[in-house]
C-alpha cells in the first residue's frame, strides 16, 4: 500500500510517447517463434504465401533470418517503410484484405508467439 501513491504519481508524470525516429525510414522487426517440427512448413508458407501478400500491401521485406544457436525456433523478419504513416497504411491494407483472413489462420496455427518493434537507422548506420 505504501507504493500506491508513488505508482499513481508516476502515472501523472509527462511521458514522451512520440517515436524517436533517427533515420529517414522506419523498420519493422518481427521475431516469430515457430515449433521446430513446423519450421520447414513455415518457411515454405512465408516464402510462397505470407511474404508476397505482405509485399502486395506495401511491406518492403529486406531480410529474414532463422536463429541457428540458442532459440532456434525464432524467425526474424525486417521490413522497411518510408515512414510510420506508410507502415500504418500498409498494415491496415493487409489486415483488412480478404486474403489475410485465410493467411492469418495458417500463420496462427504455425506460430507460438510473435514480438515486434519499430526501428530507425542511426546516423552511422549503413542502412538508413
Amino acid at each position: 500500500m505504501k507504493l500506491l501513491p508513488i505508482l499513481f504519481g508516476l502515472l501523472l508524470l509527462p511521458s514522451n510517447a512520440e517515436p524517436q525516429q533517427l533515420g529517414q525510414r522506419v523498420y519493422w522487426m518481427a521475431v516469430t517463434e515457430v515449433s521446430i517440427g513446423q519450421l520447414s512448413e513455415y518457411h515454405a508458407f512465408a516464402e510462397k504465401e505470407m511474404n508476397p501478400l505482405m509485399e502486395k500491401h506495401g511491406y518492403r521485406i529486406i531480410a529474414t533470418w532463422q536463429t541457428i544457436v540458442g532459440d532456434i525456433e525464432e524467425i526474424v523478419m525486417v521490413a522497411e517503410f518510408e515512414s510510420m504513416t506508410s507502415y500504418h497504411e500498409a498494415r491496415v491494407s493487409l489486415v483488412t484484405s480478404e486474403e489475410w483472413k485465410k493467411v492469418s489462420i495458417k500463420f496462427s496455427e504455425m506460430t507460438k508467439s510473435i514480438k515486434s518493434r519499430f526501428l530507425s537507422g542511426t546516423t552511422y548506420s549503413k542502412i538508413k
